[in-house]
């Protein structure tokens, strides 16, 4: 039986493309902007601020009513993986283009939390994230709010977004579905020096030290990792 496009359900030809995250799609939509989660054929007219596709925008958190529904459960799991912030910190939805004016040069990122000291002011997330995303992009700015309230002052790049990420991960790994599992890819093999391997030194030295709270007790005396 021949496979159907993962765009529009139609049987495929005999060209067409796999999307990165090894959906198939048809030649009809060779040339059409891509969802910036799942690399599928993204639908203008769901007037998104970012290209997503009709699957992902069903999930998208758009506005802060969206927020005040998703956010509970996304809290409760971080607060389970031993991550509380001293006090609440709001999650405040922005416009792409408001979140790069504030950090040109940074490429294309999602969200920014913004600090004095151990007082947390921001925490800001792009609009229009489909659920998976959103969460993960959340848990990785909890962690830049916990490491501040927590004083561990000014960490190197890659051991303070390394920590974030690992946090990002643990998040999904326990959330359902496809576009989970794609997130957790997206930062395991993310080949970026302070985001990716970041990340691989911050898991790394969880394992070797038999927990994350004994890792993180030990970046809060030494401002890294532990040695290998």
């Amino acid at each position: 039986m021949l496979p159907r496009c993962a765009a529009c359900g139609r049987i495929m030809t005999l060209t067409g493309f796999l999307t990165a995250n090894g959906e198939l799609v048809c030649q009809r939509h060779t040339g059409a902007p891509q969802s910036v989660c799942c690399g599928l054929p993204a639908d203008p007219a769901l007037g998104t601020d970012r290209p997503l596709c009709p699957r992902c925008a069903v999930t998208a958190v758009r506005t802060q009513q969206d927020v005040k529904r998703v956010l509970p459960p996304i809290a409760a799991r971080l607060r389970a993986l031993s991550i509380r912030t001293t006090t609440p910190v709001r999650v405040r939805l922005v416009p792409f283009s408001e979140l790069q004016g504030r950090i040109a040069g940074h490429g294309d990122v999602l969200g920014v939390t913004v600090s004095l000291g151990s007082e947390v002011v921001d925490l800001m997330v792009v609009r229009d994230l489909p659920l998976a995303r959103f969460g993960a992009v959340v848990a990785h700015e909890v962690m830049h709010a916990y490491l501040a309230q927590r004083g561990f002052g000014m960490l190197p790049p890659a051991v303070e977004e390394g920590l974030c990420q690992l946090l990002a991960h643990a998040w999904l790994k326990d959330q359902p579905g496809a576009p989970a599992e794609w997130e957790r890819r997206r930062i395991a093999t993310n080949p970026d020096p302070v985001y990716g391997d970041g990340f691989r030194a911050a898991r790394a030295a969880a394992i070797r030290t038999g927990s994350v709270r004994r890792m993180l007790e030990h970046v809060r005396r030494c401002g890294d990792f532990p040695d290998p």
